[in-house]
């Protein structure tokens, strides 16, 4: 169970992002676009940060007040899909989470990563309407259950036209007055969207800088540079030490 008590703090919302096998997984493990600077090839990537990830959603559990995993969930048919051509510089990947896929294999790369894969979550669907997203936030503190946003765009706030009236709806549950605290990847695609999009809509964000890893999109100091001037940064030593 997390933490209710809020005595000296605000809720907080723990929100990982995007901690999926095809994102998780290097290519020799199966990954479809494993997560690792793309400029160079002797990046080991996002495995180095999987113990943090795993050790920051365990805090959630602990600490947040309500959790919330964001997944990528494509068909052929998304516009940021291209099997053919694809062009990170333009905003397309070759086919990864394809969460609507017949191959039960396909899917299985949009599973969130099994260490930390949320026990009965409530779930967001892509297409989900804003009513629909009021209940779940209201469903998710109530009955204490972790929800998963699907999503067909990267950015959450773009790629689930239900994720705006969820937050809102979240937020007001929980009293008004929260923080978010962000960890997943890709630090300068998934992550920087959701980061950028709370900022730009008020909500104060920590970003937990050793709980994630990019693409090499960014320069990772441009980045964080970005986060905190709207928010915080901290490392996991100091989000479990209380700094």
């Amino acid at each position: 169970m997390r933490a209710r008590a809020r005595e000296g703090r605000r809720p907080r919302i723990g929100w990982v992002t995007d901690v999926q096998n095809d994102f998780m997984r290097p290519a020799s493990d199966g990954g479809r676009l494993y997560v690792s600077d793309l400029a160079d090839p002797s990046d080991e990537g996002a495995v180095q940060v999987q113990g943090n990830i795993e050790r920051a959603v365990k805090w959630m559990e602990a600490h947040c007040d309500a959790l919330v995993y964001t997944t990528d969930w494509h068909s052929l048919a998304d516009e940021e899909i291209d099997p053919d051509e694809p062009n990170p510089e333009e905003g397309t990947y070759p086919p990864h989470c394809m969460g609507l896929s017949d191959d039960l294999e396909m899917v299985d790369g949009a599973a969130i990563l099994a260490s930390i894969r949320p026990e009965q979550p409530l779930v967001l669907e892509r297409d989900a309407d804003p009513s629909t997203a009021g209940t779940i936030a209201r469903r998710a503190v109530r009955d204490d259950r972790p929800v998963v946003i699907r999503k067909k765009r990267f950015d959450v706030f773009a790629g689930n036209p239900a994720a705006d009236a969820f937050v809102e709806a979240l937020v007001e549950e929980l009293g008004g007055d929260v923080e978010f605290v962000v960890v997943g990847v890709a630090r300068d695609v998934c992550v920087t969207q959701a980061i950028d999009g709370l900022q730009a809509r008020g909500y104060p964000t920590v970003a937990v800088r050793d709980a994630t890893w990019g693409l090499g999109l960014e320069p990772e100091a441009a980045t964080l540079e970005r986060w905190s001037g709207a928010g915080r940064v901290t490392t996991l030593a100091e989000l479990i030490d209380g700094r």
